[in-house]
């Protein structure tokens, strides 16, 4: 027998195909879980980034619109352009700075200088310099309010940025001096780190003036940013991909407005993906324990599938052997397996009763063919026994009248032992015809067998179109919640703009922030809602193609049962053949017995005619020598039918020792 490969069983092709429709959508469905899920939180954390610059942008630029404002009110104070003209006022001067110090109570200090650049009052009561060559002064005697760059303070030996308002005259057109407010950087620090990433602040030409993660000492060599976009693309936002670190960071900024500096928020984009990868992996062990379950599913229905088949497979190879074994198992099942199994055993039944009535046919014609041979040498014995009388006719008619009773005698036990032939022969057609019926009858059974396997194939294909049609169904709605998943994208992309247009508007935008924020959890729980309808209709179309394949595994197993049935019916339309063989040769046996019985009863007559004319026996020899050549080619004739006969029941005997 040849050696079967590993996968060349039905067994092993469902078992590896179960398990491959099983891991294909496992496989899929994290590569498209990674993917999503990563671009997902890339879009996300670029929308966060920005809103977080933005909302740092607007913290910083509250400070330096608010000091602003407090500069040029005291810029347009009489006090301050009086003490700027005449040095009068100042006690009043100073404590209008110390009110404004006071209000932002951050330990900075408000310095007045006169329009040569010489500083000419200060809060903290510190060494008054000259500031004609400082850029925010510079600025500020054009008539608009200027930051300086970062510049390391002298008398408090810290980083700090200036912010400068000029101080105009009476007539409100000639500029007399600049009034202007130091900020100490490190104080950025804190809102820096309260509500961004990896935030930081530049000034105007790119220099690092503030960083949420250390403190910059006033000996530090200065960190610049001139080559990076947010300088020289001159935008007032924006956000980019950078690796300007060596690591893959998305960066976000914006320019404040009054001092032209700029806020930037980064983060790593490994720590975007990192809860991305966290999921592909989730989906993946989830996914590979769920294969592993599938798996022992499959092997367990793979096994109840396959072992009917192997049961009856070796029924039949052993009544191909000759051995009639039926299957002692499954024959309770309801489904098409247990009907095989049964419809097998029946089948195995009636064959051998069938191959049982042949037999006992087959040994009757055996020994009715031995009687016939017997009778036959019997007869010819007599046949000489009747030769020599007739020679002896001839020297003496005392001898004639004995050897003719004894022929006599001879040709009666002739007429009985032909009749018994006869007799044989009408039992055995009998015989023959009952065996043929039998043969009939399996033949039909065979057929009705191989109509109901039709049948359910056409069954099998029907339900099979029936879950194809399912299939499509579950792709349309699918594609349906894909509809409802760009619904909650683009309500959650229109939510986010509202929530930056709402930190834009301060506190008059806040209650609006709160509608946005209210339309985000909206759309996510639609989006969530989606993906829920999405993983149960994925899950309905794996099952129906689990379906499908399972009615082709057993459509094709109905296929090999129908070839294994038409080579039965095949074998048993040739055992037909054979006995129709055998009804026709005992049909010429009984016509040759008859020919005995009819030339028998014409030896008797013969017979019983030389007795009556004994004393004729001289005259009538050569027609008694006739007669004796008569009945001798006759004898010959039945030993030739009976030698036949016996040849017929010798094949027949062994075609039967096949069957066990």
């Amino acid at each position: 027998m040849r050696r079967k490969g590993v996968f060349s069983s039905v067994k092993a092709k469902l078992i590896l195909t179960m398990v491959v429709l099983a891991a294909l959508p496992l496989i899929a469905a994290t590569a498209i879980n990674y993917y999503r899920t990563t671009t997902t939180s890339k879009a996300e954390a670029k929308i966060t980034l920005a809103w977080s610059a933005w909302f740092l942008e607007s913290e910083i630029n509250k400070i330096f619109a608010d000091t602003e404002i407090s500069l040029q009110t005291m810029a347009a104070s009489p006090n301050t352009i009086e003490f700027i003209k005449t040095g009068d006022s100042g006690p009043q001067t100073l404590k209008q700075m110390q009110v404004i110090n006071d209000y932002f109570n951050d330990g900075n200090s408000i310095v007045l200088s006169n329009a040569a650049g010489r500083m000419i009052l200060r809060s903290d009561d510190g060494n008054l310099s000259d500031v004609s060559e400082r850029d925010y002064w510079k600025g500020a005697m054009t008539g608009k309010t200027t930051a300086s760059k970062v510049t390391v303070s002298a008398s408090t030996n810290s980083r700090i940025l200036c912010l400068a308002v000029p101080v105009y005259d009476y007539d409100g057109q000639t500029i007399i001096g600049v009034i202007h407010r130091s900020y100490d950087l490190s104080q950025f620090r804190a809102i820096l780190g309260e509500d961004g990433e990896e935030a930081f602040l530049v000034d105007y030409e790119g220099t690092l003036a503030c960083h949420a993660f250390y403190d910059i000492a006033p000996n530090d060599e200065p960190v610049s940013f001139a080559s990076s976009p947010y300088i020289t693309d001159n935008l007032e936002s924006d956000t980019y991909s950078s690796n300007a670190s060596g690591t893959p960071t998305y960066l976000s900024y914006v320019r404040e407005p009054i001092t032209g500096y700029i806020i930037c928020d980064a983060i790593a984009i490994s720590a975007v993906t990192r809860s991305a990868r966290l999921s592909a992996l989730t989906t993946l062990v989830v996914g590979l324990v769920l294969l592993v379950i599938a798996g022992i599913l499959a092997y367990l229905q793979a096994v109840s599938f396959t072992l009917p088949i192997l049961a009856v497979n070796k029924t039949i190879a052993e009544l191909a052997d000759g051995y009639f074994t039926k299957v002692d198992k499954y024959t309770n099942r309801n489904d098409e397996f247990g009907e095989m199994v049964n419809n097998t055993n029946k089948l195995i039944d009636k064959l051998s009763t069938i191959v049982g009535h042949i037999k006992n046919s087959s040994n009757t014609v055996a020994i009715s063919s031995d009687e016939l041979s017997d009778m036959a040498s019997q007869i010819a014995d007599t046949t000489e026994t009747v030769a020599t009388s007739v020679q002896h006719i001839a020297s003496g008619a005392v001898q004639q009248s004995e050897d003719i009773q004894s022929a006599a005698e001879g040709t009666t036990r002739i007429t009985d032992a032909v009749g018994g032939v006869k007799d044989s022969t009408i039992e055995m057609a009998e015989l023959a015809k009952r065996m043929k019926q039998a043969s009939e009858t399996s033949t039909s059974s065979l057929d009705i067998l191989q109509n109901s396997s039709s049948d359910m194939t056409t069954k099998i294909e029907e339900i099979s179109s029936r879950i194809s049609s399912t299939q499509n169904a579950v792709s349309n709605i699918n594609e349906r919640v894909e509809g409802i998943s760009g619904i909650a994208s683009q309500t959650n992309l229109l939510s986010l703009n509202a929530s930056i247009e709402a930190a834009r508007a301060g506190e008059m935008g806040k209650g609006f922030a709160v509608v946005a924020e209210e339309i985000r959890k909206l759309a996510d729980d639609s989006d969530t809602l989606a993906s829920e309808i999405r993983s149960e209709m994925d899950a309905l179309l794996q099952e129906a193609e689990l379906a499908v394949s399972a009615a082709s595994q057993v459509m094709e197993g109905n296929a090999q049962q129908q070839k294994a049935i038409s080579s039965t019916f095949e074998s048993v339309q040739g055992m037909l053949q054979d006995i129709d063989d055998t009804v026709k040769g005992v049909t010429r046996i009984s016509s040759e017995a008859e020919t005995c019985v009819n030339s028998n009863y014409a030896v008797s007559n013969a017979m019983h005619s030389l007795s009556a004319i004994s004393e004729e026996n001289a005259a009538a020899s050569e027609t008694t020598g006739a007669s004796v050549e008569e009945l001798s080619a006759t004898v010959s004739t039945l030993a030739d039918a009976a030698a036949n006969l016996k040849d017929i029941a010798l094949k027949l005997n062994e075609e039967m020792q096949f069957f066990k």
